[in-house]
């Protein structure tokens, strides 16, 4: 009786810690808008990051060099170029374009990253995009742009756009972080992997933070309320630390399919809570403009279909067929 109550509580654990991820990603931009009413964009940014890495990367880094986690000089190279140019610059240009647009246009353009990632796969490691892919890509792009335009795409809206550059830059930063970071997950801790790169973006967020006034919060901190720092915490916390841990910890017993599945709940449960904690309204075309990039995504991620194999007429046997061609034909 016990064991199959264990059997069951372990088959169902990462589909609810999947959804308590998603949650918390949800509230990331309503409690970065929230904290942005007194903070300004570059020092929450770097105020969370710096929090966040020193109080849960560092400590997790240093208890699996503890462990006998090891990396080589490639290893670190890689982890710095990732690190600075991928997770940290990421976080700083989300946030940056995030003070320019409202919560639950910013997680709709925000879901653009697959695509933007498949497609950038396919022009800097020439992996195969597939007519899915690039149509689901074409159509998730369509989407971002009829909900920048508001629907007339000759006639952007100057301060939507600039945001939504800032936040299209920071999904294409974070998709330089995935590709490039790919290979030291074959060998590496996927905890390891992502302890040390948000260790080594401190490098780059500390000086990009300076020409926008970041560093300013060293004499503004003081003047904080108790609300803001609460918000800053969980931001720096919950949401930089614990919901990767999270995360990765599903994924392990879950497919990335099933995985990327759950952050279709992300625009509706963003517009919910920005409703209520904001005093957003989603209008008619941004929900069908949602609607229009949750189907490229839908597309970009959808399963691949196995043909089975055949046997040939003649062959001693039957021949295989191999995942990665069938999917390369796709």
């Amino acid at each position: 009786m016990f064991s199959g109550r264990g059997a069951s509580l372990r088959r169902w654990l990462p589909h609810l810690l999947l959804f308590v991820v998603v949650l918390i990603w949800s509230g990331n931009t309503v409690v970065s808008k929230l904290v942005m009413k007194d903070v300004p964009a570059p020092q929450l940014v770097l105020v969370r990051f710096s929090l966040g890495v020193l109080a849960f990367h560092v400590p997790l880094l240093l208890a699996m060099g503890h462990r006998g986690a090891q990396l080589s000089r490639s290893d670190v190279v890689r982890l710095f170029a990732i690190g600075a140019g991928g997770a940290g610059t990421s976080v700083l240009l989300f946030t940056i374009g995030l003070s320019y647009a409202p919560a639950t246009y910013t997680s709709l353009i925000s879901m653009i990253g697959p695509p933007l990632t498949a497609l950038m796969a396919w022009v800097l490691f020439r992996e195969v995009l597939g007519w899915t892919r690039a149509l689901g890509t074409a159509i998730a792009f369509l989407g971002a742009a009829l909900l920048v335009t508001g629907g007339q795409l000759a006639d952007p809206q100057p301060g939507l756009l600039f945001g939504t550059s800032f936040l299209i830059a920071s999904q294409a930063a974070w998709a330089i972080y995935i590709l490039y970071g790919k290979p030291l997950l074959a060998h590496r801790p996927p905890i390891l992997v992502m302890s040390a790169s948000h260790a080594f973006a401190l490098l780059s967020v500390w000086p990009l933070s300076v020409p926008i006034g970041g560093w300013d919060f060293v004499w503004d901190a003081w003047h904080w309320s108790l609300g803001v720092w609460m918000g800053i915490l969980y931001l720096a916390i919950v949401n930089t630390g614990l919901s990767q841990l999270m995360f990765l910890y599903a994924l392990r017993e879950v497919s990335s399919a099933q995985a990327v599945s759950y952050t279709y709940l992300q625009p509706a449960m963003t517009a919910v809570m920005a409703m209520f904690a904001l005093g957003e309204q989603p209008t008619v075309m941004t929900l069908a403009c949602g609607v229009v990039i949750l189907l490229g995504i839908w597309l970009v991620n959808r399963p691949r279909v196995i043909l089975p194999a055949r046997n040939e007429v003649g062959a001693p046997g039957a021949r295989r067929a191999d995942a990665d061609v069938t999917a390369a034909r796709r």
